[in-house]
């Protein structure tokens, strides 16, 4: 069972110093905090604690605080033995950051005992010593306090995690860390060089291979906000009335001091200009007056998704709007297998024939594949239930999931998006 990861409530203190106690990592002021430092800050409104709690017992906890633009984790404590500690530390550390870089930190100090355990947790993490010093620290990519705006905006900070996480189609991630992310993370190397950080680009591709998942990666990797505009609730009265409110959700947005704006199935705002077009040429002329306000700000990135590329109006694809043409298409057999052996890892213990799964689930996109995953892990749960048969899915279990589950894709549709790669994408 996977640990929970949620703040501390005051209740908790208790479980909290019987942690510290059996982790022997009672706070100690060779680490920059005694107990009853520790024991103020836990509860106070100055501090972020994270726990993480199994089965009703608290099994790790992380707390820190935030001073001006620098944070500071002040303690790391894990409970001896516990399952996946790896991912537990991980979990805890990334929420942390999260916390910190909501109160306005731009980087995480931390101040640790020699052989401390915590250590070998926080340097997988990134966290480097500084020369002749135990002070370690990480610098947090330049992210932003929550403000009303973004809550009004239904802004989100995304896992900071999950860039990393994302398995299968590594060409198109190492595309995108490449020609997006390394120029906006590293601006002033670019600035160096000469090159210019992307400001607006397109993902197209086939439905569900993972186009909004790469658009959430890329705010993860950079630490901004990912803040979604969805065509569909822009409507107002008539077109002028929807062009209207495209533009102000556009300036609300660009007030934010940096954002990665995603639009979910743009062709509902620049299909082609014809007239069977259900969207108004105003609507369409509203938003690319918007693309170029991108180009005038350091942290925003606008990012666009379609299924439909050969659909989109030829002046909005032309470059000068659009930096990167991207297509995101089905998984192949690599990216299947590394797929298949995440869900293969997390839901079972049986010697399973990925290589088997992967034949089987030839027009699979990723969210196919977690779904028959998902169907398989059901399939044993029930099987345990009402028949007394204890052991966790099989082979079997998982063929006979993949069987049942109707492909998102067809030949012809990764045809078309062959097609559409060679005639529309620009990287």
């Amino acid at each position: 069972m996977r640990a929970n990861l949620r703040g501390y409530r005051s209740e908790d203190l208790g479980r909290v110093l019987q942690l510290w106690d059996r982790a022997g990592s009672f706070p100690a002021a060779a680490a920059g905090i005694t107990v009853d430092q520790a024991v103020d800050l836990v509860g106070s409104g100055a501090a972020v604690t994270i726990v993480a709690e199994r089965e009703g017992e608290i099994v790790g906890v992380v707390l820190g605080s935030a001073t001006a633009a620098v944070g500071w984790l002040h303690l790391l404590a894990l409970l001896p033995g516990t399952a996946e500690e790896d991912g537990v530390a991980d979990g805890l550390v990334g929420e942390l950051e999260v916390g910190l870089a909501q109160g306005g930190a731009r980087r995480v100090s931390a101040a640790i005992r020699e052989g401390d355990t915590a250590r070998r947790h926080l340097e997988r993490n990134d966290y480097r010593m500084a020369e002749g010093t135990l002070y370690l620290e990480r610098h947090v990519p330049a992210t932003l306090t929550v403000s009303t705006g973004l809550e009004e905006l239904t802004g989100q900070f995304v896992n900071p995690r999950l860039w990393e996480e994302l398995r299968g189609l590594e060409e198109c991630k190492q595309v995108i860390e490449r020609c997006v992310i390394l120029p906006l993370a590293e601006s002033e190397l670019a600035a160096r060089h000469a090159v210019r950080p992307p400001k607006a680009i397109v993902l197209f591709g086939p439905p569900g291979t993972g186009k909004t998942t790469f658009a959430k990666g890329i705010a993860s990797r950079l630490g901004w906000p990912f803040v979604e505009i969805n065509p569909g609730e822009l409507a107002g009265e008539g077109p002028e009335g929807q062009a209207s409110a495209l533009g102000r959700a556009f300036s609300r947005i660009l007030e934010l001091p940096a954002a990665v704006v995603f639009v979910d199935e743009v062709e509902d705002l620049a299909s082609i200009r014809d007239e069977e077009r259900r969207i108004s040429p105003n609507v369409t002329n509203e938003f690319l007056r918007q693309i170029p306000r991108f180009h005038s700000t350091e942290q925003h990135l606008l990012v666009c998704a379609t299924n439909l590329v050969s659909g989109l109006d030829p002046a909005f694809l032309r470059p000068g709007r659009f930096d990167y043409v991207l297509p995101v298409g089905p998984p192949d057999a690599e990216a299947r297998t590394a797929i298949w052996e995440r869900y293969v890892r997390e839901i079972t213990d049986e010697d399973v024939d990925v290589g088997g799964l992967v034949e089987a689930s030839d027009l699979f996109t990723p969210a196919d594949i977690e779904f028959a995953a998902r169907r398989a892990a059901q399939q044993a749960f029930e099987r345990a239930h009402f028949e007394g048969v204890n052991h966790r899915a099989t082979t079997a279990e998982f063929r006979a999931a993949i069987g049942r589950t109707r492909p998102t894709l067809s030949r012809e549709m990764v045809e078309r998006f062959e097609g559409d790669t060679r005639r529309f994408a620009r990287q």
